[in-house]
């Protein structure tokens, strides 16, 4: 009971197929190329420093709230003695959210790979997918018609 598959519709699940393989391992490449970069800050976590140095130029954060405790402490008696500069620089608002951002960063691109490698293997498996779909198909309508057709005769008689 099969049919016989035009040449296009033959070409075009092969393109489609071919398509899926490649998504699949670009992505699975993408992919670990993120868990390598995971495990990369793990081992060296003064790999971020660059990250929070970007950072901290764009939005001068660190200096911003430096100058804000600097007026701070301005206001209060002259006994208690302000930070120094090297005291400031090693608690640095940018590196946690150069921290934050990262992770964030690596999940994004983790959970849109997971989202396309599974599409890439949807495209991969096409032709599996609609054969499945038209039996379910096929067995609902079957399994419909006996019915049907009980209420047809029903209704003549």
């Amino acid at each position: 009971m099969q049919e016989a598959s035009s040449p296009l519709t033959n070409a075009l699940t092969f393109i489609v197929r071919l398509l899926g393989v490649a998504m699949l391992l670009i992505v699975l490449f993408v992919g670990i190329k993120v868990i390598l970069e995971a495990w990369a800050l793990y081992q060296e976590p003064q790999k971020i420093e660059r990250f929070a140095k970007a950072i901290e130029q764009g939005s001068n954060l660190d200096s911003m709230l430096a100058s804000f405790s600097q007026k701070a402490s301005g206001n209060e008696d002259s006994e208690i003695s302000s930070p120094t500069p090297s005291q400031n620089e090693n608690l640095s608002v940018t590196y946690f959210m150069a921290w934050f951002v990262a992770i964030l960063l690596l999940m994004v691109i983790g959970g849109l790979a997971m989202s396309a490698i599974r599409t890439g293997g949807q495209l991969a498996l096409y032709d599996l997918q609609v054969k499945r779909f038209a039996r379910l198909l096929m067995h609902e309508v079957q399994s419909q018609r006996p019915r049907h057709n009980a209420i047809r005769e029903r209704d003549y008689e």
